[in-house]
């Protein structure tokens, strides 16, 4: 791991500048790189996917304990450095270019991946959106996140912050163990806290639908519009309220109730009491979206 003074050596170096938009802060605390490790399952038979590996704070520690680590940085500059001037260890394999646009089924082809990412605040939804729509693939998930994304990942019922990207990461995952990365911990130092995030993968879901994409649809429908109450927002779904109003009892939803205030176990029995009827048609299947 490069300390702050020897970053800024190999940037002078590079020609490189951390921008701010694009959330690149790197971490220089050798103890919090431990930490991270520790609480990091990983085998020597797993392949590691990391995303944005910076200029490879994590990834030599990461390398250690895998058969192979697949590292996919988007920055030229930062790839450049990885290729000349920082010394990865021979089962890492960089990947110059946009993670999203990384084949995740070719690289769990033979065996589930675990993934670990530091991942800058402008891109969190589409990264964790891809994840989630190759969950089979997977194996686990570990991430650094800003803290205001960690309180929305594990929000409950009735908090604040909960929202649809609380409802697909729990539909998903069990955002488990946490810990807190202060901001000096980075270089050049981010104006909020991050969070160490594990998003286990179960087994076997504990909630499931037949249809994903009417879950999702029910969900971002009901949150486009979080002051109305839950009737009048799914009311957009096409279908008449007097039609809504005994699904949502058969669910155990009180139609006056605000979104927030929605289980995603209720939100589930929803979906499947609306898959039940006879307009199911309208909604194929498909894979979580949130946006």
């Amino acid at each position: 791991m490069l300390t702050k003074n020897e970053l800024k050596v190999l940037w002078r170096k590079a020609g490189f500048r951390p921008l701010k938009r694009m959330g690149q802060n790197f971490l220089i605390d050798k103890n919090v790189k431990d930490k991270i490790l520790r609480n990091v399952k990983i085998g020597p038979d797993d392949t590691v996917l990391e995303i944005g590996p910076g200029f490879g704070e994590m990834t030599s520690g990461l390398a250690e304990r895998a058969k192979r680590v697949v590292a996919v940085e988007k920055d030229k500059k930062i790839a450049g450095c990885l290729k000349k001037d920082i010394k990865l260890p021979g089962n890492v394999s960089l990947i110059e270019g946009d993670f999203l646009e990384v084949d995740i089924k070719k690289l769990a082809a033979e065996k589930k991946i675990i993934v670990y990412g530091n991942l800058p605040y402008y891109a969190t939804t589409p990264i964790l959106e891809r994840l989630f729509n190759n969950i089979t693939r997977l194996k686990n998930i570990y991430l650094i996140v800003q803290r205001e994304v960690a309180r929305r990942i594990a929000a409950r019922p009735g908090s604040k912050e909960i929202g649809r990207l609380s409802m697909y990461a729990q539909y998903y995952t069990d955002p488990g163990k946490a810990f807190t990365i202060f901001r000096g911990c980075f270089y050049p130092v981010p104006k909020v806290e991050s969070v160490f995030l594990n998003l286990e993968i179960p087994g076997e879901k504990k909630i499931t639908v037949k249809n994903e994409k009417l879950l999702f649809k029910v969900i971002k429908t009901a949150y486009g519009q979080r002051r109305k109450t839950v009737l009048n927002s799914l009311a957009k779904l096409g279908i008449e309220k007097k039609m809504l109003l005994p699904l949502m009892k058969s669910a155990g939803i009180n139609p006056r109730s605000r979104p927030e205030e929605i289980s995603l176990q209720e939100f589930a029995c929803l979906t499947r009491a609306m898959a039940g009827g006879r307009k199911t048609e309208k909604y194929p299947g498909g894979g979580a979206s949130l946006n």
